[in-house]
């Protein structure tokens, strides 16, 4: 059997890599990359070395051990011995699993190998590559799902929706917010963006719209109302229009404010009284 020091090197890099950031999430320690470099040179090393030391048997254990104690101590700062016995055991249990892994899909690929000292394998590519490849799949399968359950729960909580007002016509994305129950004189107020307020009043004063100047020609009973965010409290321009209809639900004299923050996905944030029927 062939022993390919390239397949040593990068083979003892990836698997030791995955061990101790295993260690790092096992034990609810977070190690800086320099360390874990650091110690997985340690590890790499001592398996290219290791070769020379099966001359001697009664010296491979206390080789390894040395290893391991190695790896674990420039693996962090410790304050105590606990942490450091912790992370010690931790790593001698994720090495046999990971043992355990690589030989299992050797065996699944039906590549013929040896231990002696190393893992042997007739193999064209380190099978570290096989660990790679099934991590970054991961990620990307986990990122797609992540992706599709927010898109899910955005599109159950979306309507279309218009606005109606001086005869004039704008459609757009409504998003439920059950968190939005802000109210003016009783009514709900629900709210727009920017951008959807000047796709209805597109000669509306823009410089008017900045300073706070009320044009009440374009405007139904236009105001400024206090809204307050989890940082501080903002004034918005509120307004009404003739017409607002969500999906099939329509609301007369329906309140609007405008915020200058531009939403993504959606134009509007509708109040939680109007889905049902609610407006009061």
């Amino acid at each position: 059997m062939t022993l390919y020091i390239e397949y040593v090197i990068l083979d003892n890099m990836v698997v030791d890599y995955y061990i101790l950031r295993l260690i790092g999430v096992a034990s609810k320690q977070k190690f800086k990359w320099k360390n874990i470099f650091f110690a997985c040179l340690i590890g790499t090393i001592s398996a290219m070395c290791l070769p020379f030391v099966l001359r001697y048997k009664f010296l491979v254990v206390i080789y390894k051990i040395i290893t391991a104690l190695l790896m674990v101590l420039v693996i962090q700062r410790y304050t105590s011995f606990r942490k450091y016995f912790l992370n010690l055991g931790l790593l001698f249990f994720f090495t046999f699993v990971f043992a355990g892994v690589m030989i299992a899909v050797l065996n699944l690929l039906q590549i013929e190998y040896t231990i002696s000292g190393v893992l042997l394998y007739n193999l064209e590519f380190p099978i570290s590559v096989f660990l790679i490849l099934f991590t970054v799949g991961f990620w990307l399968l986990k990122k797609v799902l992540s992706s599709l359950s927010r898109q899910l729960k955005f599109n159950n909580y979306t309507y279309n929706i218009k606005l109606i007002d001086n005869e004039k016509e704008v459609d757009g994305v409504g998003f439920f917010d059950s968190g939005n129950m802000i109210c003016k004189d009783g009514q709900a107020v629900n709210i727009i963006s920017s951008e959807m307020f000047f796709k209805l009043y597109s000669d509306y004063s823009v410089n008017k719209f900045l300073f706070k100047n009320i044009d009440h020609t374009k405007l139904k009973d236009a105001s400024f109302i206090k809204i307050k965010s989890l940082s501080k409290s903002s004034e918005y321009l509120t307004f009404r229009v003739d017409k607002f209809i969500i999906d099939d639900q329509e609301f007369d004299n329906a309140l609007f404010a405008v915020s200058s923050s531009k939403f993504e996905n959606f134009d509007c944030i509708i109040n939680s009284k109007l889905i049902g029927g609610k407006n009061e």
